[in-house]
């Protein structure tokens, strides 16, 4: 007799009140409403009577959080410390949409079929949970005069995913490229990008976020990025975002001059980075170079050769490298010479003596040096005038033995003469077997006289001296006697010879 009162129960409330997918207007057709609120109550006092005393319906448990993992089981509780006649609802509400409401089950009786779907002891149970169980879960007593429940929340955790897994994002250089992550997962997960290969254009290892912005693209930023989610539910998720950038040739040389000579082997290298790749043409003097000379091109990768095998006069002058793409083009020139190169001063300028200085320099030559010319004078002549002094010149010749084996040779050579705390002006030439270099300008000064010592600093010391006099007319010889008297006349020395520097100036 109770389960047929709770039946009626349950579906007196639905033809009350509830008014979920047409249900109520189903009830109807079948002929259950507000006017059949009424059953037997087997001699009972009947308390369907208007008027008559309900117990109200409560539940023991409050509203909890639920974070299953995809393919768990959940218990949703809705007990109560009494056993009702009304039926127990539970209802749903999506997170999505939580006005919508719907009816999942009236006591043990589903609306919902799903297999995974039980209730015992007024515990409703998900077996095997998807994230779109996720929402809020009400367990409810309805009547028609009240709603007594309490609500539950499930939120169920997934792990991440990153759609689509791979794209490709093309731009020219200059304009705007967005990489974007499209991750979804619960908890919300991290999103790391590293780019594969290298670090990111910024320099650094890695970089965080949804999405990066490149607001101008270039060279650097073509590659293959990967943006790792994660969020400590299962294996993180990878996608990988690969930027195509077109771009015009860029080029540049390793040698902007080559310094070789007669019978030797060179090769000129021209670097070219370019999208789509380049057309790379060389020239000598602005004619395209003979393959059929001893000239050879080789291709590979960035670096672009032209080997000449064995160096001849005609060979000598000035290449160009050119590029081109559908983008634009470049070009950059080499230069051939059996000349040496402008000497590369090495030396401080400031020299450490009074009265010279050691000039150092450097070159490239494939043939030995033989000689130089150092010219030098005062960059003021006299503290008088701004006009600078006479011209002095050094020249010399040089061993072939008295030098490294090319082609970088090092070289040295002492100014003396020179006047002490004076600034100098320099030019310095060289020249190999077959011919002279550029002139290279150069400046250097002399050392400042040392401050001569003074009487004064030497009567400084005179109170030691004459304790040591004092003893030593004592009878008394003190232990160090023997160096306080070297330590006197080394300091009567210097006196001396101060004295003398000072009088020969």
């Amino acid at each position: 007799m109770k389960s047929y009162a709770a039946l009626l129960s349950l579906l007196l409330v639905l033809g009350a009140g509830l008014h979920t997918a047409g249900q109520s207007e189903i009830f109807e057709d079948i002929g259950l409403g507000q006017e059949q609120y009424d059953y037997d109550d087997a001699g009972a006092a009947d308390d369907d009577e208007k008027g008559g005393k309900h117990e109200v319906p409560s539940f023991n448990v409050q509203p909890m959080v639920f974070n299953p993992t995809v393919g768990e089981t959940v218990n949703i509780p809705c007990t109560s410390g009494t056993k009702y006649d009304s039926a127990l609802l539970m209802k749903r509400r999506y997170f999505d949409d939580s006005k919508a409401e719907q009816l999942i089950s009236g006591d043990t009786f589903f609306f919902v079929k799903d297999d995974r779907y039980s209730i015992q002891d007024n515990v409703f149970t998900i077996t095997n949970v998807r994230k779109s169980d996720s929402g809020y879960y009400s367990c409810t007593y309805q009547t028609p005069d009240m709603n007594i429940n309490v609500t539950h929340t499930l939120d169920v955790y997934f792990s991440a995913t990153v759609k689509p897994e791979h794209k490709i994002i093309e731009a020219i250089k200059g304009d705007k490229a967005d990489l974007d992550c499209n991750a979804d997962g619960n908890p919300k997960p991290t999103i790391t990008w590293t780019k594969q290969g290298g670090k990111m254009p910024s320099g650094e290892a890695q970089e965080r976020g949804t999405s990066i912005i490149f607001e101008e693209v270039d060279r650097h930023v073509h590659g293959t990025y990967e943006c790792l989610a994660q969020n400590g539910v299962g294996e993180p998720a990878k996608g990988t975002r690969e930027v195509v950038v077109f771009y015009p040739p860029e080029i540049r040389t390793e040698k902007e001059i080559v310094h070789t000579g007669n019978g030797d082997k060179v090769e000129l290298v021209c670097v070219v980075h370019a999208n789509p790749a380049a057309e790379v043409q060389w020239t000598h003097d602005n004619k395209p170079v003979d393959r059929d000379t001893m000239a050879e091109v080789h291709e590979g990768g960035h670096r672009h050769l032209l080997t000449i095998e064995q160096v001849s006069e005609a060979d000598f002058g000035v290449y160009q490298c050119s590029a081109s793409n559908k983008y634009g083009a470049v070009f950059e020139e080499i230069k051939l010479t059996d000349a040496p190169s402008a000497p590369a001063i090495t030396s401080d300028p400031h020299s450490a003596e009074e009265s010279s200085y050691t000039l150092t320099w450097t070159t490239e030559s494939y043939y030995p040096i033989t000689a130089y010319t150092i010219t030098y004078r005062k960059t003021k002549a006299n503290e008088s005038t701004d006009e600078p002094g006479e011209w002095m010149e050094i020249a010399e010749d040089v061993a072939e033995g008295a030098q490294d084996a090319g082609p970088s040779r090092s070289f040295e050579r002492t100014v003396a003469d020179l006047e002490r705390a004076t600034d100098y002006d320099g030019v310095l030439v060289i020249r190999n077997s077959v011919k002279p270099s550029a002139d290279v300008t150069f400046n250097f000064s002399t050392r400042k006289a040392l401050p001569p010592t003074s009487l004064i600093q030497l009567g400084d010391n005179k109170d030691a001296l004459a304790g040591m006099d004092k003893e030593t007319a004592g009878g008394h010889r003190h232990p160090n006697a023997a160096a306080s008297a070297s330590l006197s006349a080394s300091l009567l020395s210097l006196c001396l010879f101060r004295l003398l520097s000072i009088a020969s100036q």
